[in-house]
């Protein structure tokens, strides 16, 4: 019988073979992929594979699911620190920025799950998403409220930001094919697009100084509002 592996040599074979299915089915999808594949791409054996995570459904969805965990969880870091509504968009699309950087195979799956109507996807995968949309909701909501941004449908801008970072690193291949044909080097990164559309999108949705109304006035009760008209005669 072989030795027990210690907890590190354990969450360093689970990562290992995480990193490689990520790899896989960023590559060839769901469909295509092989646990044969992806357990000699992390080096590894297949039992200890299943042993270590499971079999390929649970394989992707700890794939998916994790990955979005750290995200989640970046962001709400992020957006606790920033004071403004200004500055909580600002760091909602800079951790985006860097979250799509630090995890490349991330967004390759997730087209193919658009493009599949979502055909594989994981209900805790929606869960997430919905949690990090929240998120953004929120930002927006209370920006409105404080009178610094204006009232906007929260869906269609959360598409924006995210669809907008999704486009750049999709169409990475394209850019490279268009910058060798025409000489024109492409080197915009996803920090890049964070600080333009977040520049394209605050001056869109904050209130100008001038024309922000102040708070109104709480409403007093009808006896207290009686009396302290009575106060001042």
């Amino acid at each position: 019988m072989s030795p027990r592996k210690s907890v590190p040599e354990a969450a360093d074979a689970r990562q290992r073979i995480l990193a490689a299915a990520a790899e896989v089915f960023a590559t060839i999808g769901y469909a295509g992929a092989r646990v044969d594949d992806i357990a000699e791409r992390a080096g590894i054996n297949k039992a200890m594979l299943y042993y270590h995570v499971g079999d390929k459904e649970r394989l992707y969805a700890t794939v998916l699911t994790d990955t979005i965990a750290r995200g989640f969880a970046s962001i709400g870091a992020a957006t606790e620190k920033a004071e403004t509504p200004s500055d909580k968009l600002q760091c909602i699309l800079d951790t985006m920025a860097d979250f799509g950087t630090i995890n490349p195979h991330f967004v390759p799956i997730m087209l193919r799950e658009i493009a599949s109507g979502g055909a594989t996807l994981p209900d805790a995968m929606l869960l997430r998403m919905a949690e990090i949309f929240r998120i953004v909701a929120e930002v927006l909501a209370g920006g409105a409220k404080a009178g610094v941004f204006r009232r906007t449908d929260p869906l269609l801008t959360h598409v924006s930001l995210v669809g907008s970072m999704m486009f750049l690193i999709a169409s990475q291949p394209i850019r490279a094919r268009l910058a060798k044909a025409t000489g024109v080097e492409q080197t915009h990164s996803l920090q890049d697009l964070a600080r333009h559309t977040g520049n394209l999108f605050l001056h869109g949705l904050e209130v100008a100084p001038g024309e922000r109304k102040r708070p109104a006035a709480k409403k007093q009760p009808a006896k207290k509002a009686a009396a302290t008209k009575r106060s001042r005669r």
